[in-house]
């Protein structure tokens, strides 16, 4: 038994419930993540991994249940739902690189844009990152150019080059890619 780091967790997942019609997908869901915890979820295609991650991020509603990050609730609609997504990074299945921009540019336009960081520092963790995820060498490259895994690598440099995301979500597993 291990016991849980002090104070609020992460996320925490309660009874949540969702409904695609009469598919009830995710069925009363408890999942607690703490700060620094990495959670893997597996199983079968169809099985709602995919929308459990979007639940988190308020991409999708859910019928019953209670969904907390940093021990508030997810907030329903508006500015405060705007700011957890801007907080709240997602890698999903289909990248979606602006394909007109190189991969540096692809990484450092949310902080320029959402974060308004300068372009130097917003280009500099986008570097430190690319490096991180094993593309570096590809920055100056477009997304065409590069294998699918390299692909989801940058997606991945893209959500944490938000600055502290206080949490990441993937829908499918980087391909040869181990986190540092």
């Amino acid at each position: 038994m291990t016991s849980r780091p002090q104070g609020e967790p992460l996320v925490r997942l309660t009874g949540v419930n969702k409904w695609f019609g009469d598919l009830h997908v995710l069925q009363d869901i408890d999942l607690t993540i703490d700060r620094g915890e990495v959670v893997v979820v597996i199983g079968p295609s169809g099985s709602g991994k995919s929308t459990l991650c979007r639940t988190i991020n308020r991409l999708e509603g859910i019928e019953q249940g209670e969904i907390t990050i940093d021990g508030q609730r997810l907030p329903e609609e508006g500015k405060q739902l705007a700011r957890l997504r801007s907080d709240v990074g997602m890698v999903f299945q289909s990248f979606n690189l602006f394909a007109h921009k190189t991969i540096l540019e692809n990484v450092s336009l949310g902080p320029i844009k959402v974060r308004k960081h300068s372009k130097a520092d917003a280009e500099k963790r986008a570097r430190e990152l690319l490096d991180r995820v094993g593309v570096g060498a590809q920055a100056d490259k477009y997304p065409a150019q590069l294998s699918g895994g390299q692909q989801q690598r940058v997606a991945i440099a893209r959500a944490l080059a938000m600055r502290s995301p206080r949490s990441c979500s993937s829908t499918s597993r980087p391909r040869r890619w181990t986190p540092r």
